[in-house]
């Protein structure tokens, strides 16, 4: 029987019935006003993590239950006594009326410290008042009755109900927690007012489209052709666009998303002028700006990309304090770094090193194998020289990894750089080295350009051929094309040749390369159906044609996707080539406290592993990857030096920088198996052996193909579908499909500077 009740909470049984999460609580019928019904009655809850939407449930709080109703008599000390079970299908929580506020302050462990006395004493004192007072959180007031501190308390403990209640108010109507949390950290208590007024207000949140339309047309009675529906819509595309990675957009490509969003039919409202009225007041209320060239531009974007290009200008203003050293003493550094290395510089890497030494920006490019990391280390010859200190950086763990190794200095990710780097450490002469700039969006190079101060030179090393960002904007790719940039390219290959190189020179160009089909050349194309028999049952052709040839060398080899997910997608490479190669090995278990049993976690001895985030206080970043070499019986407890306790250690992973290290229970969420990674990934780094699956997908173009094939130092083996290679080559690289308007930006910040 399906039953709707009010319930003033008693006390918690558990926060996780059944393992799943959520809660189960007792509590006692109330009427509206808070009396108590029967209090022969008491009612047990059992509450789902989706039914309470992340919020928290304590004692004392009304709540309103609507579920299924079964009764259980039982006795307790001789009394016969009725307990209602209750199977919770909705929760809304409700404020207690009246004096039934001093229930909940000496019932609630929010209240901690407060106690029937105290709260009885707030009553008396205010009354009624005391709910203004409170939704103020005008702790001041309460200080006649409460210490300060014991004010400051109750306003916090009532805030949490207040968050609480929206939350409810948020999830009841389908929002995810995630979202609701987003909406009440802005609005707060006011939440439901605000989303009442314009409930496309939660499109700021990520809140969908569908969801927030289907919403407000539905429960708030929100008109099609409604102004504040179309601005949603126009908001909506602009998001949707930015995510595909424009920074601003033609009005063209925002009508085609607006017909998308908003379902126009054929000869359907007229819904263009409508939304030509609400474009021109988006444009007067500062929401996005109409460019001299008819593009839109979010004001967010256009903030990030305009600061770039002063900063790019700025420095390139700096011509009389830009040059560090005379042009003899530059080239009596290089001759020393010549005979140092054993080395000789062609035309194109002296050029660099020059310029890159002439002026406070500089952008040097070239593909695989040009030598530009050669042309760094010469290049802080002259820094060194110059007194001039060095940050190198990249933004994947792996490449500034790979970058400190090859240039023998200290090197971090621009994220460890940003969270790291004090005003004290920018003093002086100062020059920030990012490498794979290809990859650094619009985001980054914002807040790179932010937080560096003017006199620091700034050098954007890369290659425009290989993957652009993952995030939205482009940055090397539009300061390589803008003219008056000193940059230089770098054009001969001289890490290595033969036909990898002949193949990634051709790919960049967009010539589909001659492949061998002998399985022992330096480069192979195999199509799926050239393997014999002897796959795996319930994995795509494509996965198991790639464990076939993994298996042969995989002490060497590197797998690489375009995708994660789908025939060939990372994911199930990974759980293949571990069922063969780990999958008779001992799993890694871990204590389930909600279960109450040892849960497996995934991994087992011998696995490859991959870290997804970086984890400074382990030692390891973003990218790195790794083997687990080592579980331990029982989780161990590892101390410092000093005797203070480090954590304990469930296992041990072999990482690719040649470290041992423990592995502890919080870093399982960080880890992932590492047999197959994303091309993305792989950036910055190499391998003697790759194996590269190809099957057609949005991401697959010539950028990531070139990428993938320069990360091998001796043989790439392309494994798929011969057709989607093809057309990802010729096809032109995704990057052009982006509108930006950094270069635009960047001609204008120089033309005024000059």
């Amino acid at each position: 029987m399906t039953s709707v009740c009010t319930l003033r909470v008693r006390d918690i049984r558990s926060r996780n019935p059944r393992g799943f999460g959520g809660c189960i609580f007792t509590g006692v019928q109330i009427d509206d006003d808070g009396t108590v019904l029967d209090a022969r009655e008491y009612y047990v809850v059992k509450a789902s993590y989706r039914v309470m939407g992340g919020v928290r449930i304590q004692a004392g709080q009304w709540w309103r239950v609507v579920g299924e109703l079964s009764a259980n008599v039982i006795t307790v000390n001789g009394y016969r006594v009725t307990e209602w079970q209750i199977e919770a299908q909705a929760l809304s929580l409700m404020w207690p009326s009246g004096e039934h506020i001093i229930t909940l302050m000496a019932e609630s462990p929010d209240f901690q410290g407060i106690g029937r006395v105290k709260a009885t004493r707030l009553w008396e004192t205010f009354g009624e008042g005391l709910y203004d007072i409170l939704d103020r959180g005008d702790a001041a007031a309460l200080t006649s009755v409460l210490t300060d501190e014991s004010a400051q308390q109750v306003v916090a403990a009532w805030h949490l109900h207040g968050d609480t209640k929206t939350l409810q108010w948020l999830h009841a109507r389908g929002f995810s927690v995630t979202v609701g949390r987003k909406v009440v950290s802005y609005f707060g208590k006011d939440a439901p007012e605000k989303i009442d007024e314009d409930p496309y207000r939660l499109l700021s949140f990520c809140a969908s489209w569908s969801h927030v339309d289907a919403l407000a047309r539905g429960e708030f009675g929100i008109d099609e052709q409604d102004p504040r529906r179309l601005q949603g819509a126009v908001e909506e595309a602009l998001y949707r666009l930015f995510d595909a990675g424009h920074t601003c957009a033609r009005i063209s490509m925002l009508a085609d998303r607006l017909k998308a969003i908003l379902r126009v039919p054929g000869g359907g409202w007229t819904w263009e002028r409508l939304a030509a009225d609400v474009l021109t007041a988006g444009f007067s209320n500062g929401s996005y700006v109409i460019g001299t060239d008819h593009d839109i531009h979010p004001v967010g974007p256009l903030v990030m990309e305009s600061t770039v290009a002063r900063a790019v200008a700025t420095r390139l203003q700096q011509v009389s304090e830009a040059q560090l050293l005379t042009s003899r003493d530059v080239d009596a550094c290089v001759e020393a770094y010549q005979r140092k290395e054993g080395i000789e510089l062609n035309a194109e890497q002296r050029l660099a090193i020059q310029t890159a030494a002439a002026n406070a920006f500089a952008v040097i490019t070239g593909g695989a194998g040009v030598g530009k990391t050669t042309v760094l280390k010469g290049l802080y010859r002259i820094f060194d020289a110059a007194g001039v200190r060095v940050f190198q950086m990249a933004l994947a763990g792996r490449a500034a990894k790979r970058m400190q190794e090859a240039t023998g200095r200290p090197a971090s990710t621009i994220a460890g750089f940003l969270h790291n780097a004090t005003a004290e450490d920018l003093e002086g002469p100062a020059v920030v080295v990012v490498d794979e700039a290809s990859m650094c969006d619009i985001i980054t190079m914002y807040r790179l350009c932010e937080l560096l101060p003017p006199h620091v030179r700034l050098v954007l090393v890369g290659d425009p051929n290989q993957l652009m960002p993952v995030g939205p904007g482009l940055v090397l790719h539009a300061l390589a094309k803008t003219s008056g940039i000193p940059a230089v390219e770098l054009t001969v290959v001289k890490r290595y040749g033969g036909r990898i190189a002949e193949a990634a020179h051709a790919v960049r160009s967009g010539v589909f390369p001659e492949l061998s089909a002998d399985a022992s050349a330096p480069i192979v194309f195999i199509p799926c159906a050239r393997l014999g028999a002897g796959y795996s049952e319930g994995a795509s052709e494509i996965a198991q044609a790639v464990l076939q040839l993994y298996a042969q060398a995989p002490e060497k080899t590197q797998i690489l996707s375009a995708r994660r997910t789908g025939a060939g997608g990372v994911l199930e490479l990974n759980t293949l080539c571990q069922a063969r190669m780990a999958g008779g090995a001992q799993p890694l278990m871990v204590w389930s406290e909600p279960h109450q049993a040892m849960a497996r976690t995934g991994f087992r001895l011998g696995d490859l592993l991959l870290c997804t985030r970086n984890l400074w206080e382990y030692g390891l970043q973003n990218g790195s990857l790794g083997q687990l070499v080592q579980i331990e019986d029982l989780p161990r407890l590892l101390v410092r030096e000093d005797g203070e306790p480090i954590g304990h250690a469930i296992a041990w992973a072999l990482w690719d920088d040649g470290e041992r290290r423990p592995l502890f229970e919080p870093m399982l969420d960080d880890l992932e198996l590492g047999y197959a990674i994303t091309v993305h990934k792989a950036q910055g780094s190499q391998w003697p052996r790759v194996i590269v699956a190809v099957t057609g997908h949005r991401l697959l173009d010539r950028t990531l193909i070139y990428t993938a094939i320069t990360r091998a130092q001796e043989q790439v083996i392309l494994v798929g579908d011969s057709e989607a290679l093809r057309r990802a080559i010729e096809a032109l690289p995704r990057s052009q499909e982006r509108h930006v308007a950094l270069g635009s930006l960047l001609r204008t910040s120089l033309e005024d500077l000059f």
